[in-house]
């Protein structure tokens, strides 16, 4: 096998080969498959507490994790006769998008592992062979990283803060899997043998806040009743607003260690103060959903008239007391004292009008974690070029994202750009949506070696100057890619805010981001020619300089949206030659406005031309750049008034002993399009 191996059905394999002698060493002819991969299927109970609370014969039920969630495992057995006898391999794997309550996994060929890694087929291990492998988990759902596990201890208690800031929360929901214990090759094609589940050993608690009565002006959620501003949720025992403050009034658990092998939480007592963070705002019928994850064992209200949590909705306090949530705890049975218990989730129905609060609450076991499909890998699809124009040999190119439309991008990626202009992503980072509601902004910079800087309006750029073309090496100066995206155009996803994606940034998605290829500067050539030989106003172009005069040397290619903005001072450029028989000088040239004013008086760029005489005398001609003709008409064009990126102004100039008469023609460059791949 080789590259990324991708089980399609429910069974999920993994292999990794040992260094030790195992019975491949019975023959030439044995098959390593003939044992067969240790294989079983994987999917978070959604009654935890099954085993403890649920009525005989009731059926356990299941839901599968969100696709590209990490799941670290270990997998312990015994191998008779061999040195040491027990044999722990972790390996990690990824859960791919399910339609059923059970995931499939993917493994790479490094991370699998194989019955006869654990002595299956040695007649001297019989019994332990029989005996079994026991398997442990532990994940974050949704998460691209499974929790770090850098010792053996910490499969039996592991450190594990939950987030009380209120940002991303159910980055704190560990779930964790011991119940594949004993299992053994004999059983490896019964189902239920080796389903491996995990659960939730912490606590959630739910608010869902509806918008009511007098909540008429805002914007916040998908109800009829919006608040103007995402509501501030914390949970406190504090009665007055200035005690919220106050350490004593503090109730949530937050620190503690989680066991993944006795599949179980235990808070050190720490208590915190705890914001609720904000997980929906386009429900239908909710406004707004709040979450927090706390340990088992919080304390929610010592009586009915317990403050546990305060509500800033519109700058409107609200105290909410414990009595509904202690109703509901009653009716749900299997409590004490009002404490969270272990895979519950904690459910506060919360009304909210301007003279007060209805409230109602329930308790369910986890059953709504995944309530969201997750979009997490983020798919780019880019082409760098083709034929004549692809790059002449394989070399990286940056790819940067951000929140931020004009700052704080982050080269997120190198991929490898080949020679027929396609994109390898094989030996670089694979990148996820870290949220469902996650939008950012993509560019690509290539070569990567151009260096992304901050202009001094804290704006992202890439700093460039005039410079030499040479049309043999593919890209001659640098080209930028970014998703061309129509100024508003939405958020394609209904379950997401709708927001102008060419401001905010595309959002989760599933289909592949389109990069857009662009060079980023201007092209300016000038072809030289005169009178025939012999004749009286003939000029010897032998010895000939051109420069453009008042042209800007340097400026800046803004991530933002691609557009230049020169810098530094305006003077003469010398044009590199680039072909004695034809006379034709040819450089890369920032792009930039052709007349501009300074110290108050209109400056025109133009074009210089020296000639050194035989007798070392000069004789200077100028020419104007703009306006010029279209190539092959009489139609004069001025493209807005500036050299553009991407794009070659070709001026054809008759040099004479009296006069100069120039034609200029304006040809497109060989500007790159990753999404039509349209070449000129």
């Amino acid at each position: 096998m080789t590259g990324k191996n991708i089980i399609k059905t429910l069974i999920a394999s993994f292999v990794l080969g040992l260094c030790s002698c195992t019975n491949e060493d019975m023959g030439d002819s044995f098959d390593r498959t003939a044992d067969g991969a240790i294989d079983f299927t994987i999917g978070v109970e959604s009654s935890p507490l099954r085993r403890a609370v649920t009525r005989a014969g009731e059926t356990p039920t299941y839901y599968a994790m969100k696709a590209g969630t990490q799941v670290r495992l270990k997998v312990d057995g015994t191998w008779t006769g061999k040195e040491p006898e027990a044999i722990s391999q972790k390996t990690t794997c990824t859960t791919e998008a399910s339609t059923t309550s059970i995931n499939a996994l993917s493994f790479t060929d490094s991370e699998m592992l194989y019955w006869d890694d654990y002595g299956t087929g040695d007649p001297a291990n019989a019994t332990n062979t029989a005996n079994g492998v026991n398997v442990l988990g532990v994940a974050v759902d949704g998460m691209a990283e499974a929790p770090a596990i850098t010792t053996e201890a910490e499969w039996e208690s592991l450190s594990w803060p939950v987030i009380t800031d209120g940002k991303n929360v159910l980055n704190g929901d560990i779930i964790v899997s011991n119940n594949l214990t004993n299992y053994t090759f004999a059983n490896r094609n019964n189902d239920e043998a080796k389903k491996m589940v995990f659960v939730h050993p912490l606590s959630k608690i739910t608010f869902n806040l509806k918008a009511g009565a007098g909540f008429t002006k805002g914007t916040v959620g998908a109800t009829t009743n919006k608040f103007e501003k995402d509501p501030t949720l914390w949970l406190s025992n504090s009665t007055t607003l200035e005690g919220v403050g106050k350490t004593s009034n503090d109730y949530a658990l937050t620190t503690g260690a989680v066991s993944i092998k006795n599949a179980s939480a235990e808070s050190d007592g720490n208590k915190a103060k705890l914001i609720a963070g904000t997980t929906s705002t386009t429900d239908a019928d909710i406004t707004v959903i709040k979450q927090a994850i706390v340990y088992p064992g919080t304390q929610l209200g010592v009586d009915d008239n317990t403050v546990i949590a305060v509500l800033n909705a519109d700058d409107n306090i609200y105290y909410i007391k414990a009595k509904e949530m202690h109703d509901a705890i009653t009716a749900a049975g299997g409590h004490t004292d009002f404490k969270t218990l272990a895979g519950y989730n904690y459910i506060i129905n919360i009304t909210v009008n301007k003279t007060g609060l209805v409230l109602t609450a329930t308790v369910t076991n986890w059953v709504d974690v995944n309530s969201e499909e997750v979009h997490p890998v983020i798919n780019v699809d880019a082409t760098i070029g083709n034929g004549d124009t692809a790059p002449t040999k394989e070399n990286v190119f940056a790819f940067y994202r951000s929140e931020n439309i004009e700052k704080e991008y982050v080269k997120a990626a190198s991929p490898t750009a080949k020679t027929d202009g396609s994109i390898d992503w094989t030996n670089t980072t694979t990148l996820y949506w870290t949220s469902h509601y996650q939008h950012y902004h993509f560019r690509g910079i290539y070569p990567e070696k151009t260096t992304v800087t901050t202009d001094d309006k804290g704006r992202q750029c890439v700093a460039v100057s005039n410079g030499d073309y040479d049309a043999s090496t593919f890209p001659s100066n640098f080209v930028m890619g970014m998703p061309e995206i129509a100024a508003g155009t939405m958020c394609g996803n209904p379950d997401h805010e709708q927001v102008d994606m060419s401001i905010y940034g595309i959002c989760a998605r599933e289909a592949a981001i389109n990069l857009n290829f662009r060079y980023m500067m201007s092209q300016v050539e000038v072809v030289l020619s005169t009178s025939a030989e012999g004749t009286h106003n003939h000029v010897d172009l032998s010895n000939v300089v051109v420069e453009l005069v008042n042209v800007y040397d340097s400026g800046n290619i803004l991530l933002k949206d691609r557009s230049a903005v020169v810098t530094g001072d305006a003077g003469n450029f010398t044009l590199p030659q680039v072909s004695t028989v034809d006379h034709k000088y040819l450089g890369v040239i920032v792009p930039q406005a052709l007349t501009y004013t300074t110290a108050g008086a209109a400056t025109n760029v133009r074009i210089k031309i020296t000639v050194t005489n035989s007798d070392s005398t000069k004789d200077i001609y100028y020419a104007d750049v703009n306006p010029i003709l279209k190539k092959g008409t009489t139609e004069l064009i001025a493209p807005n008034g500036k050299w553009e990126s991407g794009t070659h102004y070709v001026y054809n100039l008759k040099v004479t002993k009296t006069e100069i008469k120039a034609t200029a023609s304006l040809t497109d460059w060989a500007t790159v399009e990753a999404d039509d791949e349209v070449w000129f």
